[in-house]
């Protein structure tokens, strides 16, 4: 859907961006899911011997799949879920945000398992941008499938990430969480220094802020409608001391 290039080390990189091909490549997110949760301490490794996280909306085939891919490996995925309830519908208890009541459930998906790893403890790349071009696949899905909005919840500290982006979505102030003890993200909702936070988007929104941020031609060097470079100048430096990409 969309291929990055940049500089690791000297070396021109080429970061691909899209659905995953083939069964093998659904195994190795899936594989690269459990390695970062676990690492985390997000799930109880006893519940995944087998060294794969996936969930009920995996295995009912509700999910829809979007990677990141350096060398012919899996560095980064995020998922889109449709169902008729979301999943943070169920594990939070809110009053339904008046703007949402607008959209119907038919129009409705949520964002999650938003993992991406380092390359390697050598090499950088970009994490926030990788980020942002994961969610621009999904985006483009949603356009696509007629999706208008939705939710999701995420960590304190990715919350503060999106925010230091500027990225625009909306924070459910109140809110009770009632996710299950016996669920397999307990740990994940329940660590006390990073709280899980519910949030709504409006997928114009955010299509408008990425397609700006994408086609800004201080960061980016468009190639083709596919494929752009990350440009070398002091204006990316700073935004990487600043520690934005």
């Amino acid at each position: 859907m969309k291929e990055l290039q940049l500089k690791a080390n000297g070396e021109n990189k080429l970061i691909y961006f899209g659905v995953p091909n083939n069964d093998s490549e659904i195994l190795e997110m899936h594989k690269l899911r459990y390695e970062i949760y676990s690492k985390k301490d997000y799930i109880d490794k006893e519940k995944f011997k087998d060294g794969v996280e996936k969930d009920e909306y995996d295995l009912d085939k509700k999910s829809h799949y979007f990677i990141a891919k350096i060398d012919d490996r899996i560095i980064g995925s995020v998922r889109l879920i449709r169902d008729h309830y979301l999943p943070t519908e169920k594990d939070f208890k809110f009053e339904e945000p008046e703007e949402m009541k607008n959209i119907s459930r038919e129009q409705r998906g949520e964002v999650g398992r938003l993992v991406i790893t380092p390359y390697s403890k050598e090499t950088y790349l970009p994490r926030n941008i990788i980020l942002l071009f994961l969610i621009d696949c999904l985006l483009k899905f949603s356009v696509e499938n007629n999706i208008e909005g939705g939710y999701s919840f995420v960590k304190s500290s990715l919350l503060d990430k999106l925010n230091k982006l500027k990225m625009p979505i909306h924070m459910i102030k109140s809110y009770l969480q009632v996710y299950p003890r016996d669920g397999i993200l307990y740990k994940y909702f329940n660590q006390e220094n990073d709280k899980v936070i519910p949030i709504y988007i409006f997928i114009d929104e955010v299509k408008k802020y990425l397609d700006s941020l994408i086609n800004n031609r201080k960061m980016f060097e468009k190639i083709s409608e596919k494929r752009f470079v990350l440009k070398e100048n002091l204006y990316n430096g700073f935004l990487k001391f600043l520690k934005i990409i």
